[in-house]
């Protein structure tokens, strides 16, 4: 058995290719594989890239091994010269490759099916260590191996993403959970309409309280992640404690676990109880609905989008009275309301939101800075605005002010359903 009496499962990864050390290939594959092995709980240590020779390799191995039970490689596995992968494999175990006349005919079915012919140096790839787990590639040539032997495991992977990650889905996350091994105890969070800083301020005894959990915070653009760890089952108890404590003492900012985007939880909530949204922007210049429509199922929810970016548009397309924006000026609260109201009455929708600001770098002025949004919302009729001074530049303040207004939708759906 490879796995010992509550021991944990470590696995490194590395990318061979000389595309993606020297940065022509972006390892977008590493990203995935690290997030669906943490989703399934199991502890990353390293991630490694080396380009497609031999003694860097096997020297590659040498140090993911010192950290971990399983190393996963990326690329590698083609008809030519340069993909060595698993042939180095091979010879970091001390083991010979033996032909698969069955993989040639399954290599051969696929040339068949897009009416290609197979070329003389696919053979290559029908090439594997005795008694390893051959793993179909049913979207490409290059099949896939696992192979265990004295206490570790090298997993090797295609690099196209299309083929990767359904090998991944179908062989390796099910081969792995039946090793053994205990899994890690871990949550995420994201927390949004909190900055680090003050995050850190709200859980700053939770190290001392919780001295056994791993507690790390993630900052992006208008969120914070959290990960509650441990790797230790002995723990479980305090784990658990620490998770109740973080969600007790964080709820009104969690919008989560990161998983999903705040958009598709908004949809999907929205959806849930048949009401329908329509936006109106000027500063965020449309980038509140092309968030939305990324999502996979906004038309059932979002009427339209509107960028009404001059006064002459706010007055023309929402209704937005001339007298205020002599008298407040675009950017006011007045006329953030006057534009979620306006999107809402025109398009029929249940709900309306707006965003109005200065995203610089230039126009403000010392009542009215840079960074400076209102937006708001028109519920059925209920109103609500809100005032922020975003900090960052001309991208980031509408990015943030995008989040922004969200988090408050999403926050005011969860209050009023």
């Amino acid at each position: 058995m490879l796995a010992k009496s509550g021991e944990m499962m470590k696995i490194g990864i590395l990318a061979i290719g000389d595309e993606v050390v020297s940065g022509k290939t972006l390892n977008s594959n590493a990203t995935y594989l690290a997030s669906i092995l943490e989703v399934n709980q199991f502890e990353i240590t390293r991630h490694l890239a080396v380009r497609d020779v031999e003694t860097e390799i096997l020297c590659a191995l040498d140090f993911l091994y010192e950290s971990a039970n399983v190393v996963i490689t990326i690329g590698g596995l083609g008809p030519t010269v340069d993909d060595v992968t698993k042939e180095v494999s091979a010879k970091y175990f001390q083991e010979e490759m033996l032909l698969y006349p069955e993989v040639i005919d399954n290599i051969q079915k696929y040339y068949q099916h897009t009416h290609k012919e197979m070329s003389e140096n696919n053979i290559k790839q029908a090439y594997f260590i005795p008694g390893s787990i051959i793993m179909e590639n049913k979207h490409g040539t290059a099949p896939g191996m696992i192979y265990e032997k004295n206490g570790k495991v090298v997993i090797n992977l295609p690099g196209p993403p299309s083929e990767l990650e359904p090998m991944v889905e179908e062989y390796v996350i099910p081969y792995l959970e039946k090793l053994g091994f205990h899994k890690i105890y871990k949550k995420h969070y994201r927390l949004m309409n909190i900055g680090e800083s003050d995050a850190e301020m709200k859980i700053k005894d939770f190290y001392v309280l919780f001295p056994h959990i791993k507690i790390a915070p993630y900052t992006g653009i208008g969120f914070v992640d959290y990960r509650i760890i441990t790797t230790d089952p002995n723990y479980k108890d305090e784990f658990e404690e620490c998770v109740q404590a973080f969600e007790t003492r964080m709820k009104e900012f969690i919008v989560g676990d990161g998983s999903d985007p705040l958009q598709k939880t908004i949809i999907d909530l929205l959806r849930e109880k048949g009401l329908t949204l329509a936006v109106a922007e000027s500063c965020t210049g449309g980038m509140i609905s092309s968030s939305i429509v990324d999502i996979a199922g906004s038309s059932d929810i979002l009427v339209e989008g509107v960028v009404t970016y001059s006064n002459d548009s706010k007055m023309a397309r929402l209704g937005v009275r001339e007298e205020l924006l002599e008298n407040f000026g675009a950017v006011s609260p007045e006329v953030a309301l006057a534009m979620a109201t306006g999107v809402r009455l025109t398009s029929k929708a249940d709900i309306g939101i707006s965003t109005t600001g200065i995203a610089g770098p230039t126009g403000g002025t010392k009542e009215k800075p840079v960074g400076l949004v209102y937006s708001a919302i028109d519920f059925k009729g209920q109103t609500y605005v809100y005032k922020n001074i975003f900090r960052g530049d001309r991208n980031k303040i509408r990015q943030r002010a995008t989040l922004q207004i969200l988090f408050e939708l999403y926050q005011l759906i969860k209050k009023t359903l």
